[in-house]
């Protein structure tokens, strides 16, 4: 891989271009370290956090407020969930319930459960519910996340 170092001091404000032909390990794993320089700023009390999308577990609308909850806080976060996977639908969240969003990264395993639900067992413990509505498409993003593992692989 080419890349290219320019100084230039007449330009406002930094940035980074990434230019590819196709995304394989070395792009995908390129893209997923800059993107941990996004941040979002979280509230516990009188505490404001910045909070990087790969901490986050999941995110819960209650009584339209948003939380975020990491391996062992919870912080308040100014976005709704439609707002927040415009922004990050690309690191891994996914709707699982009319109020919730997961970080299918954090997933440590999954287990099939009464009434087609699913039970998703995160990475610190939690358990979380797989609404039967959003079963297929969960289902088809875990598809497409091992079969960019199987080309990383081989």
């Amino acid at each position: 891989m080419k890349v290219n170092y320019y100084k230039d001091e007449t330009i406002k404000e930094n940035h980074i271009d990434v230019f590819y032909q196709t995304i394989n390990p070395e792009v995908s794993g390129i893209i997923d370290y800059l993107s941990t320089y996004d941040m979002i700023l979280g509230k516990k009390d009188t505490v404001t956090k910045k909070i990087f999308p790969s901490e986050i577990y999941y995110l819960e609308i209650v009584e339209r407020r948003c939380y975020a909850y990491l391996e062992h806080e919870v912080y308040q976060i100014d976005y709704n969930l439609k707002s927040f996977m415009d922004c990050f639908c690309g690191k891994g969240f996914l709707q699982i319930g009319k109020s919730i969003l997961v970080n299918a990264y954090k997933l440590d395993k999954i287990k099939t459960d009464l009434n087609m639900k699913m039970r998703l067992f995160m990475s610190n413990g939690e358990i979380l519910i797989l609404n039967r509505s959003y079963k297929k498409s969960f289902m088809e993003y875990l598809k497409k996340l091992q079969e960019v593992a199987d080309e990383t692989i081989e």
